[in-house]
């Protein structure tokens, strides 16, 4: 890795992204960076220095989110769930930053999961090797965790043993994803000694996924459910008929929730990351059939050519009106 000691008498690294490969700036100004020190760190060092405005615009942006909702404390162990695309591979460089800012331990960990018999992320699938190529450049270890359980068959116990729900395999994914992550993290939390919420698992859910899913609930008639920077979650077993699935007490962060996704794709693109599109191989992904997800999502991005906002507004609606009934249970008008 790069000699820090020596990259300080160019820049700040607490605002660059360091990679064994290339450094990317997070903000050139607080990174006391010039073109002529950018070009002395590439002759000393033999790696590009990239600067993108759209990198350090959502390293900004995330940056001041984290701030605000105090999402990450030093020392922190923070897990990432790492499915090499594009919302997680962006917040694990995001993250790397806080390694030398916050002290913080960072560890990358993909989830092998069976959707009926596909298997996006096993361990030899190009994917996985393209995961592990960024983490070695990140020098961030990486951990691959794997489960033979079927989450479309596990979706149809759960449908067929629930009164009138319908359960996708996107749900059971994501039960899989948090009994191996929070087993891991409770682990980590044992063997180190630490307090449980000092070992974090952060996903790199964005502003679209977050008012996507507001506006699905509406349609289907649920209650009015939104993601939030930090949530944690109590110990619980979901049942599925003869097989009972532990999900342990955690604590997971969403530091990406106000960046959108077309901002991710192009902070990729302009520092030259290549992401796994794991979204074309996953059957029951957002971009394939016609659920109401899907239409979710079209309809807030054909409003957005006139409302470029209207994402914003619809989170901080549905946040408001929570926050209006939680204090006012009553309906008194204020």
């Amino acid at each position: 890795m790069i000699n820090l000691r020596e990259l300080k008498k160019y820049a700040n690294p607490f605002f660059l992204t360091i990679r064994k490969d290339k450094i990317l700036v997070n903000n050139k100004r607080m990174a006391r960076l010039s073109r002529t020190k950018m070009n002395k760190i590439e002759e000393d060092f033999g790696i590009p220095v990239i600067y993108s405005k759209t990198y350090e615009y959502v390293s900004t942006k995330v940056g001041r989110f984290i701030n605000r909702h105090k999402i990450i404390a030093p020392r922190d162990v923070i897990i990432v769930g790492l499915s090499g695309g594009k919302d997680s591979l962006l917040l694990l460089h995001l993250l790397e930053v806080y390694r030398r800012k916050y002290g913080i331990k960072l560890i990358a960990v993909t989830v092998d999961v069976n959707i009926g018999g596909v298997r996006p992320w096993k361990e030899d699938s190009e994917g996985v090797k393209l995961i592990k190529h960024h983490c070695e450049m990140l020098n961030v270890p990486h951990l691959l965790l794997k489960s033979d359980l079927d989450v479309v068959e596990l979706s149809e116990i759960l449908t067929k043993t629930s009164k009138g729900m319908e359960f996708s395999p996107c749900f059971s994914c994501s039960v899989i994803k948090r009994h191996l992550l929070g087993k891991l993290a409770k682990e980590i939390s044992e063997k180190e000694n630490i307090p449980y919420e000092k070992v974090k698992i952060a996903y790199g859910h964005n502003l679209d996924d977050n008012s996507d899913t507001i506006l699905a609930n509406i349609f289907k008639g649920e209650r009015l459910k939104f993601m939030r920077p930090l949530t944690k979650f109590k110990s619980n077993v979901v049942n599925y008929k003869d097989l009972k699935i532990q999900l342990e007490e955690c604590i997971i962060i969403r530091p990406m929730l106000p960046v959108l996704e077309e901002d991710i794709i192009k902070a990729l693109e302009e520092c030259n990351i290549e992401y796994y599109k794991d979204k074309d191989i996953c059957p029951y992904s957002r971009d394939r059939g016609d659920s109401i997800r899907r239409r979710c999502h079209e309809i807030l991005e054909k409003l957005e050519e006139e409302i470029p906002n209207i994402r914003e507004m619809v989170v901080s609606s549905a946040i408001k009106t929570v926050e209006f009934y939680s204090k006012n249970p009553y309906n008194i008008e204020e």
